[in-house]
């Protein structure tokens, strides 16, 4: 902590979050402290993860590559994360409807982009870990 007090990591593990723009973004490896009152996200760990960032007018965004997969207001000297973590009931009762909604926000996105085009993008690493990317209204 930046006032060198440790805090007890109780357990590591997986959260899922409705970002900004209605994406489900999974963030791993996260750690719980229960003595924390803010969620913190490392930015040295999103950049071991191939994350860049950029703060200018108040605004911070976490890119990988071009795109913008996280965003923050600033407020006071912290940015808080423009979005809200996700109940895992809530996630399996809409995982396909999401990845409906994924798909389609894509192919707008990239300007009505073809299926194939995703696929290229997502083989490359740009689009997530979706694996499948039939739009099914083209």
């Amino acid at each position: 902590m930046g006032n060198d007090v440790a805090c007890k990591v109780v357990g590591i593990g997986s959260i899922q979050i409705r970002m900004h723009d209605g994406i489900v973004r999974t963030l791993t490896d996260v750690r719980h402290v229960p003595e924390l009152r803010k969620i913190l996200i490392s930015l040295g760990t999103l950049d071991s993860n191939g994350c860049s960032y950029r703060a200018a007018g108040g605004v911070m965004r976490i890119m990988k590559g071009a795109l913008v997969v996280m965003k923050g207001l600033k407020q006071n000297s912290l940015y808080l994360l423009q979005g809200s973590t996700v109940t895992r009931a809530a996630v399996a009762a809409s995982s396909s409807d999401i990845d409906s909604d994924t798909t389609k926000v894509w192919h707008m996105r990239l300007g009505h982009m073809s299926e194939r085009g995703m696929d290229v993008l997502s083989k490359q690493g740009l689009l997530g870990n979706k694996k499948n990317w039939k739009t099914g209204f083209l």
